[in-house]
């Protein structure tokens, strides 16, 4: 459904984004998602290609209470960076050399999240975010003479931070919610370690790295029993913070359709699948080097395949895209996705009557 979520509230869907939807979920709920993206860059004059495949969360769900109170706890990535650079352009007929430069590493999210219904048409959530990763940049500078000695400059950055999240979705009628999300502005706390060849300064420096506010609104409608419709705004206020590159806010809308069976774990197979699709565009809050906003619009479907368990669902989607600017610029990026979640719910800790 194009990652619309902010408003929905069923049995077998554990959202990361709102809190508040926890409490909806029946059943103590495992759930595990993983992603693989293969991107085309393409100029003018040169064409590249990028893979990358990874675990993109875990989440583990108990209602303390049913469809009342909910804990979920939980680990996301947040960003990852692995990137090599290699140029000879330093080197000379004198002092034949090659240069490479490599970035490495991530910043991951944990979370503890508790939601409560206190009335039959509001559910309210809240998340603790607990961030942490290591981010390293290597640089070094390989000689082809053995008279002289090869450097190499290695930066380790430590960061961790806490911040919270808030959401709440509200029932105006039976098939219809709506919803909010909000995650206030926090600063990462950076602690620095420089490595040269033969020494290391622990500690040179701690720098900080400040996220922005963020804030979503979504609404989702049920035609009949078998048709939702979701729509989600979501923003993140990055020219507030002046990250470099970072120019403008990032804004993204998405609009879903999901068709399912709906039926119980006693009916058949198919009644209990569900086919979803979905379109989104976002501005990605950068520039290009000439100036223009940098965007991507994407197209999704998936399945929603029943399993063994009795709540138990493997969702599977294929997106495709373009992430680029405007036609004055000569970059492109075609884009395509898979992810996949499996969700497995079942009753625990039920007192026996």
């Amino acid at each position: 459904m194009a990652g619309v979520g902010l408003a929905l509230t069923d049995n077998l869907t554990v959202s990361f984004l709102n809190p508040a939807s926890l409490s909806a979920l029946s059943f103590t709920t495992i759930s595990a998602n993983f992603r693989h993206s293969s991107a085309n860059l393409k100029s003018a004059s040169q064409e590249a290609s990028i893979t990358d495949s990874n675990v993109s969360g875990v989440q583990f769900v108990i209602p303390l209470k049913q469809n009342r109170v909910a804990l979920a706890i939980g680990l996301s990535p947040y960003s990852t960076v692995e990137v090599s650079f290699t140029s000879d352009e330093a080197s000379t007929e004198e002092k034949p050399l090659l240069e490479t430069v490599s970035y490495d590493g991530g910043v991951n999210t944990g979370f503890l999240s508790l939601s409560i219904k206190p009335f039959d048409r509001l559910y309210i959530g809240a998340t603790a975010l607990f961030y942490f990763g290591l981010l390293k940049n290597i640089q070094r500078i390989d000689f082809a003479s053995p008279d002289l000695i090869d450097t190499q400059i290695e930066l380790s950055r430590s960061v961790t931070g806490v911040n919270l999240r808030f959401g709440v979705i509200f029932k105006i009628l039976s098939n219809w919610n709506i919803a909010g999300v909000l995650t206030p502005r926090v600063t990462l706390n950076s602690d620095n370690t420089l490595n040269l060849n033969i020494t290391e300064f622990s500690n040179i420096s701690s720098t900080a790295i400040e996220l922005p506010l963020a804030f979503g609104i979504g609404t989702s409608f049920a035609v009949g029993r078998k048709l939702s419709v979701g729509i989600d705004y979501y923003r993140q206020q990055w020219s507030e913070v002046g990250k470099d590159g970072f120019n403008h806010d990032s804004q993204r809308f998405a609009l879903g359709l999901e068709f399912s069976g709906k039926g119980s774990f006693r009916d058949s197979y198919f009644s209990r699948m569900a086919v979803r699709a979905g379109i989104y565009y976002k501005n990605l809050g950068l520039e290009d080097p000439i100036g223009e906003k940098v965007s991507e619009i994407f197209g999704t479907f998936g399945l929603g395949v029943p399993i063994k368990w009795r709540a138990g669902r493997l969702d599977l989607a294929l997106e495709a895209g373009r992430r680029g600017s405007s036609s004055k610029n000569p970059f492109r990026e075609n884009v395509i996705r898979f992810t996949g979640s499996i969700t497995i719910g079942e009753r625990w800790f039920l007192r026996r009557r």
